[in-house]
């Protein structure tokens, strides 16, 4: 018996043995500054280090293994306690076998984005999944330079100016209108990269970032579903996928079209109430808003909620916002500052509360448009989305 145990145990070894994949990362950073200091290469979310090395003659490399590609972080630090405003980062794929990373010291990205400082992402060679990045992000390029064009348009045009209280509803409007054929194209370039590629981590990270809304488009439950179709004959078993699946498990919760999750919230008076009791009945449209005192972009949209309150109230749109303050006494000296006068209420354990949980929110401003029947019809209702939204629909 114990025999049979120990050929197991080895089985059991060889076989976790030739799932991982050996890696050698070559790096050649140039620049006198770069002597000395600290590489260190981040992996699971960069909650993992696996490796470290000193940067010697401009040199430095770190060997390891790993189970698939993935996505790192490589930090380039003075010290390990130095200030990482002194740090250097950048993310890129680590792939089996030979890798090699080449920049400049001081042209590499900082840890902290700073738009003053050069941003210059090292050159990796040697990664095919690094290399498949690289394809997809070509081949949406020039759409992304409309975007971010259009996006600081948007952000002069309309969003400082509403913060101000001057609303130049219109002109918002107008710059997403004019935003929307280069969101789609982007879309559907993603979305067919991931079809071709179906066994590529890339592409099962993209498929991720879609499905946690960070895409260009809410996804539909079908086109989730299809995404667990592409990947399941690759990837089924392995972490990566049971991760996608939870993912779409949470997000099919509060897709389009589905129904508004309940739970309990306290209401002004310190009443615990259940959200679809007091969910307006007799509105067209309901704004479902999450925010706290201490969110600066929360904060920033309220003088718009203000105006779109006021502005459609009478034909049939309403607001429910629920705050993630864990202080009641920081959520009504906000509501009095902002003088927000539709429905508020609190949820006291803030990202811990399970009105939080139930809706899976990892940040906020979070907004949802609700129909009279409970349905979630329009996901990320900030700025001038709502005031599109409000006008489509009452057409």
């Amino acid at each position: 018996m114990k025999k049979l145990f120990l050929t197991l145990s080895c089985s059991a070894l060889v076989l976790i043995t030739y799932a991982q994949q050996t890696y050698s990362l070559a790096g050649k950073i140039r620049g006198e500054k770069a002597n000395g200091q600290t590489v260190s290469l981040w992996a699971d979310n960069e909650q993992k280090k696996i490796g470290s090395a000193v940067i010697k003659n401009n040199s430095f490399q770190i060997k390891g293994a790993i189970h698939d590609p993935e996505l790192v972080r490589i930090t380039i630090a003075p010290t390990e306690n130095s200030d990482k405003k002194l740090w250097k980062a950048s993310h890129f794929y680590l792939d089996k076998g030979n890798v090699q990373l080449s920049g400049h010291i001081d042209s590499l990205p900082s840890y902290y984005y700073n738009p003053n400082l050069p941003n210059q992402k090292p050159i990796i060679e040697g990664s095919r999944a690094q290399s498949l990045a690289d394809q997809l992000n070509r081949s949406i390029t020039d759409q992304k330079q409309v975007l971010s064009k259009l996006d600081k348009a948007y952000m002069q045009e309309y969003h400082l100016p509403a913060i101000d209280g001057k609303f130049n509803t219109d002109r918002g409007i107008a710059i997403l209108e004019k935003m929307a054929p280069y969101k789609k194209t982007v879309f559907e370039k993603k979305w067919a990269f991931i079809t071709n590629n179906p066994t590529a981590r890339v592409a099962l990270d993209e498929a991720s970032y879609m499905v946690m809304g960070y895409g260009e488009e809410s996804l539909s439950k079908i086109q989730m579903d299809e995404l667990l179709q592409i990947f399941e004959p690759s990837w089924h078993g392995k972490k990566t996928f049971i991760d996608l699946q939870t993912a779409i498990t949470k997000a099919k919760a509060t897709a389009i079209g589905s129904n508004i999750l309940d739970g309990p919230i306290l209401d002004k008076e310190g009443n615990k109430v259940q959200l679809t009791s007091v969910f307006p009945k007799d509105k067209k449209y309901i704004l479902l808003e999450f925010w706290a005192s201490w969110c600066g972009p929360c904060r920033g949209e309220i003088p718009h909620l203000r105006h779109t309150y006021a502005t459609w109230k009478d034909k049939g749109f309403d607001i429910v916002s629920i705050s993630l303050d864990e202080k009641e006494t920081d959520w009504k000296k906000a509501m009095a500052e902002e003088n927000m006068v539709w429905h508020q209420y609190n949820a006291r354990e803030g990202f811990n509360s399970k009105i939080a949980e139930s809706y899976d929110i990892q940040g906020i401003p979070y907004a949802l448009l609700i129909d009279s029947n409970g349905t979630i019809i329009k996901h990320g209702m900030r700025g001038a989305s709502l005031d599109q939204a409000l006008e489509e629909l009452t057409r």
